[in-house]
Parts: structure tokens; sequence; C-alpha cells
């Protein structure tokens, strides 16, 4: 069903690398032990391309994490595939899942960021759920645009999204920190300075590289000041 397919994508993304920290097992996903460990076998070795952590290293690494955090930017949908995708081998063949966006969510100025702030709410309670609902700091969440002050795209994508932080603290999720991607426009890997995060835009032609308030800067700044999330900005 959806529930199970929804359960293989969060074990096989966020599960394989929070599992044997904040887990009850000290160790990786089972299903995902069981995936690679069969696949392997059907590949001819004799061993498991994913060995799991031995006794020891489990005792070591589980709850060696004080808190989870956790950058959160957008969501897909997951399904499986009908038939093995990817080559052999790789994370796609061995998870067998194949992902897809809605064409009604917002898009960013980045290909593969979408507005999905119930992806937030839910990977919140999933953690809950999971991890006998450790202390969570969001580390990271943020929108790309084209760098104009007038960025009422960003404001709508963090309203939305301290709502979803919200939503989940309110229903006994241990969220304590939240961070947005960025303070002022940064260099974004390959991309350079074309896609700008920033609540502040960055002028790089000014000898001082002058900094520059946002709209969204100014909602970011009354959202703390009042304490509270703000649906307009007068």
């Amino acid at each position: 069903g959806d529930e199970d397919v929804v359960e293989r994508a969060m074990q096989y993304s966020l599960g394989w690398l929070a599992n044997p920290i904040f887990g009850k097992t000290g160790n990786y996903p089972q299903l995902v032990l069981d995936d690679i460990r069969n696949n392997s076998l059907s590949e001819g070795l004799s061993w498991s391309r994913l060995p799991p952590f031995n006794e020891f290293w489990s005792k070591v690494i589980r709850g060696a994490g004080d808190f989870l955090g956790l950058n959160y930017y957008t969501s897909r949908y997951a399904a499986l595939t009908k038939t093995p995708a990817g080559e052999i081998p790789s994370w796609e063949y061995d998870s067998q899942l194949q992902y897809s966006v809605d064409e009604k969510w917002k898009q960013g100025n980045s290909n593969w960021l979408y507005c999905v702030p119930q992806g937030l709410e839910d990977i919140l309670k999933w953690i809950r759920d999971h991890y006998d609902n450790v202390e969570v700091f969001i580390t990271e969440n943020g929108w790309s645009d084209y760098g104009q002050l007038e960025d009422t795209e960003r404001v709508d994508f963090l309203q939305a999204h301290l709502q979803a932080v919200l939503n989940a603290v309110n229903d006994g999720c241990k969220v304590t920190h939240y961070s947005h991607w960025s303070l002022i426009d940064n260099f974004e890997w390959n991309m350079g300075y074309t896609q700008k995060y920033g609540l502040y835009y960055l002028n790089m032609t000014s000898p001082n590289k002058d900094r520059i308030a946002k709209k969204s800067a100014y909602y970011y700044r009354s959202v703390i000041d009042g304490r509270k999330i703000l649906h307009s900005l007068n």
C-alpha cells in the first residue's frame, strides 16, 4: 500500500543515516539490510554490500547524538518501480523507488525545489514516532529565487513552513530550533550566485558588497519579535 511505499522511502533516505544513532537497534533499517543482502547474493557475492554493525559498534553508535539536525527543503511522491532501475549496484537499484512531483506545487529558482510544507510536518511526526521523539533542530529550510527585494514567494514559503513546524510542535514533536537558509544570498555550489536564498540581497557589484534587506527579512523579524506566525506583512 501507499503507507508501505512511504515507509520504504523514509527508511532509504533519513532512516539509512538516522536509524543507527536514534533507532532502537543501533543498526541500519532492517528493510535496507535485507534488500541489500538479498541483492548482493543474487549478484554472486558471498557477503552483503552493506554489512550490519556488530554488537560493539551498535552500542557505541546508538544514542550517540544529542539531537537530530534536519535540513528540509522539499518533498516528492514515492512509488515502487515496476522493474529494477539504476545500475547494479546502486541506491536506485536497491531501493526500487521512483519519485515524482505534483504539477500544482510552486517551483523555486532551483529545478529540484518545490514548496511542500506538509512534507516538513509529516517528517517531523515520522521522527517523533520512530525515534522516541528525539529533540530536533531544523538546521536548514529555505527558498531560492532571482534576488528580488519584493520576495513574496519566500515570505509565503516561510509562513507555510513555520506553520508546519508549529503544527508538529502542537502535535507533540520536540522541535526546539529553527534556522532559515540563508541570512544573505550565498554562493550556491555549481550554480554560483544565480540562485538567491538570502533574506538579504547581496550586491556583488558594489565595492562594499552591500547587503539590502528583502521583504522576507522584515517578515521574519516581525515573526521573531512578535513570537507568532504572521499571515501577512503590513
